[in-house]
């Protein structure tokens, strides 16, 4: 979807995100309407129980203030005696023992922590746990006016909550509750993740009293020789009770690939701990978001996730191929009551066999620039440039490294931000920065795990998976895990019982084994390639996808771990693999959030490379008798190295039977064609002037300012441009977009574009223009050029409508 405002601007390409336009402003003459209205009077509670100028009583002596009590969480409650503790404001913090610590910007430091056991030791060894302590009072009328207490905190290695002796939180608290009870107070905890990270999190009502409450704190370094530690509980807000029962909010949904063609795996996060489902319809039975009665509905597992929200897993099986469908996860009502829901998504399949193209992107890490919202903004460009060159896409595979930080769920919220993401199946892959919290496993519901096979851990994400899409086994290795016994079984084991299914084998995992990368030196790097071809060669593996690197690199054909044929010229574009012959690609970065030079760029594996610091992406195109893999440019280098220009491309061919000729035939390059519109005219607003009294109504009219529309794409795919009004607004007055009608026209025209039909004002009945419209479209296979498209506006407006000047904002969307 591609969408503009409504004022002359840069073209868009590709699918974007819908924008609004000012498109009205008409005076109305009239009386005889009043407004009024009142506002309850808020209750009497703060806007937070804590913040910056609260006090709180700390401990950085590497004790447990728990020494001596069978209770350990003694020092939570009421009563505990913190007399000999210091007294001081937040937020608190120490960076390698510095006076004046330094944690990046926006993690400000009031109160310095003492960073070490023994400062003075010629090996310094960080103070494993801190304790701090503070109250708050909170009356019984307050006590009864709220369901909980909504706390913000931010903390670096990892933190436990506790109120009135309860834990109401943990974050990368794993390897604390892993210890037993008399060691959880002084421990190492969490995990190495760069910056400090923001976590909210809940205290229920039911474990608050009227008047004093305790809040208590154990912050956590993740080992001895960690370089800082950080706390700001910058807030502790009350929720009030709900006059109506609480909605469940839906966020982080991801369409994920299924067991085969015929299955699409969900997963999503919530902030309510309700029984949720997944509905699916075909989207030709769902009209303005409502699903038919015989929608199917498949129930969700799940549970609480390392950030304090709840994750939900779901598989819808049983599609037909060739099929639109549309879908929403939530809660369903009670009988006759709807639930509460995500807004629509909508997929479609494809044929079940035959040929098929599927993309593949390196390692995302949004944040590792230090700028999400720039790492996001090349990963979702990236995403609508090669979406908008291969539209029949079947999967956006990923080289893992999806994020920077594990547990940073900010930077989760910017990864899954595009609605690519809910359209086109995704291929998850366990990346290093990926692995230090479960929350991966909780975001990506990924088809037949085996979480035995290269294991995770009690605070890490693990397992190997496979399926089976098109004729082509897929199998998944979780990288981070070097047993490589589990690794091998499973293999082993999933070749064997699906490999006839298959006419290809491809296996994916992070970290690249024959990149050009600085990586490709790295001890671990090179046990797993001292390891992992003889394995894949045997197994007769094709083709394998990595990442790790950020730099593109394409290996010779190599067979048990050495280059399979001695003769093979570098950079060939056809290679036909004897038997053990293995194709290695690695992905260069997706995002632009990191790049590393290419440094490994004499090794004996490298048939091609390249590392221009512009962002890539790779399209595979899968065939009976061949795989294309094309690797090209998401941004542009330069004039010579546009958007969709070829960085490298390389067909791997199945041996040809001598008894048979094959014919083959290159086509270069062109022009990749584009699909865009802007609007003409200076002036983004519209005025229709003052309303005329017209018997039982006001009427006026005007045009819309003329779109013009491009279409250079080749093959003509079809397209439409539509619009929308909302309601007419003067101050707190507004009446209905209905009464908002359009016809039509084709100004100039061009690429085969027709004109929508006239659309009547919703005066005498039916919605007019609030709801969506076709302006203009042109069918498949329509001839390349360029048309102009007007419309003349007629509304019709109620004679009870108060008087005053009135505007509304008209939507524009282009599908293709």
């Amino acid at each position: 979807m591609q969408a503009n405002d409504h004022r002359p601007a840069a073209p868009l390409r590709g699918w974007g995100r819908s924008a609004v336009a000012a498109v009205g402003l008409v005076s109305v003459v009239a009386g005889g309407l009043t407004y009024a209205a009142t506002s309850a009077g808020a209750a009497d509670l703060p806007e937070t129980f804590l913040g910056d100028t609260t006090t709180w009583t700390y401990s950085d002596d590497n004790t447990d203030p728990a020494a001596g009590n069978a209770d350990r969480l003694t020092w939570t409650r009421a009563g505990f005696d913190d007399s000999g503790w210091k007294h001081a404001t937040g937020p608190f913090g120490a960076k390698n023992g510095s006076p004046t610590p330094d944690l990046g910007s926006g993690f400000p430091v009031t109160t310095v922590l003492d960073h070490y056991v023994d400062p003075t030791a010629s090996t310094k060894v960080a103070i494993p746990t801190y304790h701090l302590r503070t109250t708050f009072d909170l009356t019984a009328d307050q006590l009864a006016d709220i369901t909980s207490l909504r706390g913000d905190v931010t903390f670096d290695d990892a933190v436990q909550v506790f109120v009135n002796g309860t834990k109401v939180a943990g974050f990368v608290d794993e390897r604390v509750e892993a210890v037993p009870d008399a060691q959880k107070n002084l421990t190492y905890a969490g995990a190495s993740a760069g910056n400090p990270v923001n976590q909210k999190f809940s205290v229920p009502a039911d474990v608050l009293e009227p008047g004093v409450n305790t809040l208590a704190i154990g912050l956590y370094n993740d080992r001895a020789s960690s370089s800082d530690v950080y706390l700001d509980l910058a807030s502790l807000v009350p929720v009030e009770v709900p006059e109506e029962e609480p909605t469940t909010t839906v966020t982080d949904l991801v369409l994920g690939i299924g067991a085969n063609q015929a299955e699409r795996n969900l997963a999503w996060y919530s902030d309510q701990d309700t029984e949720q489902v997944a509905q699916i319809a075909p989207a030709g039975e769902v009209v303005n978001g409502v699903f038919p009665d015989d929608a199917v509905s498949v129930a969700a597992t799940g549970g609480p996730s390392s950030s304090g929200e709840f994750y939900r897993h779901a598989t819808f099986t049983g599609l037909e191929e060739n099929t639109a469908y549309s879908y929403r996860v939530g809660t369903e009502g009670a009988a006759g009551a709807e639930g509460a829901w995500s807004a629509v998504s909508t997929f479609r399949t494809q044929a079940f066999d035959g040929d098929f193209n599927f993309l593949f992107f390196g390692d995302p890490q949004l944040g590792s620039s230090g700028n999400v919202p720039r790492d996001t903004e090349g990963w979702v460009d990236t995403l609508d440039v090669a979406t908008a060159a291969y539209p029949d896409a079947e999967m956006l595979f990923s080289a893992g490294d999806q994020v920077e930080s594990a547990s940073s769920e900010a930077q989760y919220d910017a990864f899954l931000s595009t609605d690519h993401l809910r359209q086109i199946p995704f291929v998850a892959t366990n990346g290093n920065h990926d692995v230090g919290n479960k929350a991966y496993r909780q975001h990506f519901n990924t088809p037949n795990l085996d979480e035995t096979a290269g294991p995770g851990s009690g605070s890490s994400s693990g397992g190997d998976y496979w399926f089976v899409y098109n004729d082509v086994l897929f199998l998944n290795l979780n990288s981070n895990s070097r047993d490589y016994a589990s690794h091998e079984r499973f293999v082993r084991e999933t070749v064997a019982e699906h490999g006839d299914e298959a006419k290809w084998k491809v296996v994916s995992f992070h970290h690249s084994i024959y990149s050009v990368g600085p990586h490709a030196t790295d001890s671990d790097v090179i046990d797993r390639r001292n390891t992992w071809p003889t394995l894949f060669s045997e197994l007769g593996i094709d083709l394998v996808l990595q990442g790790h690197d950020h730099s593109y690199a394409r290996s010779y054909l190599i067979r048990n771990g050495e280059k399979a044929d001695p003769a093979e010229e570098a950079g060939a574009d056809i290679l036909t693999p004897g038997p053990g012959g293995v194709l290695y690609v690695t992905a260069n970065s997706a995002s632009g959030s990191k790049y590393y030079s290419a440094n490994a760029a004499g090794s004996w594996w490298l048939s091609a490379f390249n590392q221009e610091n512009v962002r890539n992406y790779t399209a595979v195109e899968v065939a009976d008798d061949a795989i294309s893999v094309r690797t090209i440019r998401s941004e542009a280098k330069d004039a010579d190295r546009p958007v969709n220009s070829v960085v490298d491309q390389v067909t791997i061919a199945k041996p040809v039977d001598p008894n048979t000729q094959k014919l083959q035939v290159v086509v270069p390059q062109g022009a990749p064609g584009e699909f865009v519109w802007s609007i003409d005219g200076a002036n983004t607003l519209v005025d229709l002037g003052t309303a005329e009294a017209a018997g039982d109504h006001y009427a006026a009219d005007g045009s819309i300012n003329p779109i013009r529309v491009t279409d250079t794409r080749r093959g003509g795919p079809q397209w439409s441009l539509s619009a929308q009004v909302g309601d007419f607004t003067s101050g707190d007055q507004s009446f209905s977009g209905k009464y908002l009608g359009w016809t039509p026209d084709v100004i100039e025209a061009g690429g085969g574009s027709v004109a929508g039909a006239k659309i009547a004002t919703g005066f005498d009945g039916g919605p007019g223009l609030s709801q969506s419209a076709t302006l203009g479209r042109a069918g498949a296979g329509h001839t390349t050029g360029s048309a102009l498209f007007g419309a003349d506006l007629d509304l019709k407006i109620p004679v009870d409508v108060t008087d005053g000047t009135y505007r509304a904002t008209l939507t524009l969307t282009a599908l293709s």
